[in-house]
């Protein structure tokens, strides 16, 4: 009998996680709403505002930001990027030429090196070859399906600007109605549980933007120190390596530096991996220190948490560690986990 009163609520979390992929836009627009809901109340407060007004203020400055961050994007962004798309064909060309003289090298030692590893050595050069092509390709292609999802993302930026006003202005109706589904005794746990994981949630927002920040400027510096032509868009390129799942600052950094030690730059090879292994070094030191103080949990905490995440779940382990622990000790705070040893 106990089951049957949690149906209803357990098939409405069921059908929000299985709708969640085909409401993003809503999604984010609801995680905005909440990021900016702490600048709404201080004008509430600071100016005895209506909330109409005050959603309209921080809105309006939202949409301010966008512009300008859209406009420096424009203006500095794509201007290195389209610099860079006019000159790959002479890149590939110049890969083209040191693979065509390796390859010759490799022919005048044919001779001396066994028959069985020399088939092996034209396929990987082959392989390399046809990688080179297929790379160019797809960066064409995805230029191409870039534009023609331009309309659809417009149409996506849309919904999700007018969702976040409406969410905004209705954030605490919503917040109240959500409540309204538990008991008294419960809301009260329910209540300290979201204020606990929306702490969280901000705090490591705010942790992996300052990461993200100093890790750029680690970048930005390093490459200007070597003299690195478009260093701004390659920073910001090691940046975004860095935050998607799996890959990581060595996935651009390491292979760079390899490719450049090939054709004899050496000094910059080595600068290359040196940044790498700062950034590394930096990353470990720091992140633990402000991944807790962010997220309310200890250093300890922190760093047991990301070593053992990464140990069991790989990369994604660094981002859910936390996670459980920010819940589990959310969830003690409220009362929902009262464990006690008896003997």
């Amino acid at each position: 009998m106990e089951l049957k009163k949690y149906i209803p609520f357990l098939l409405l979390v069921g059908l929000i996680i299985f709708l969640i992929p085909y409401s993003i836009p809503l999604v984010l627009a609801l995680l905005t709403a909440v990021l900016l809901e702490p600048f709404v109340k201080l004008l509430i407060r600071s100016f005895s505002l209506k909330r109409v007004w005050s959603v309209a203020i921080t809105f309006t400055l939202f949409l301010a930001l966008m512009a300008l961050g859209c406009y420096w994007a424009v203006t500095t962004l794509v201007v290195q990027i389209i610099e860079i798309t006019e000159q790959l064909p002479e890149y590939a060309q110049y890969i083209f030429e040191n693979v065509e003289a390796l390859i010759f090298q490799l022919q005048q030692y044919y001779q001396e090196i066994p028959p069985e590893y020399v088939s092996t050595i034209q396929d990987a050069l082959n392989d390399l070859r046809q990688f080179s092509v297929d790379f160019l390709s797809n960066i064409a292609n995805g230029l191409v399906g870039f534009l023609t999802a331009v309309p659809v993302l417009l149409i996506k930026l849309l919904i999700y600007l007018v969702s976040l006003f409406l969410i905004s202005l209705d954030l605490p109706k919503i917040h109240a109605g959500f409540l309204n589904m538990f008991s008294e005794e419960a809301k009260e746990k329910v209540q300290l549980v979201l204020k606990q994981l929306s702490f969280a949630f901000v705090g490591f927002l705010r942790a992996q933007v300052i990461l993200s920040f100093l890790t750029f400027i680690i970048a930005w510096v390093g490459l200007l120190i070597l003299d690195v032509k478009y260093a701004l868009l390659l920073s910001l390129l090691i940046v975004l390596v860095d935050i998607l799942p799996i890959l990581g600052t060595g996935s651009f950094l390491v292979p760079w530096a390899l490719y450049n030690l090939y054709v004899g730059d050496q000094r910059l090879a080595i600068g290359l991996l040196v940044l790498f292994l700062l950034i590394t070094i930096f990353r470990r030191i720091i992140e633990p220190k402000i991944l807790g103080s962010s997220l309310g949990i200890s250093a300890l905490s922190a760093l047991a948490s990301l070593y053992i995440g990464f140990a069991l779940l790989g990369i994604v382990g660094l981002i859910i560690g936390p996670a459980l622990v920010i819940i589990i000790k959310s969830l003690v705070k409220a009362g929902f986990l009262n464990v006690k040893i008896d003997f």
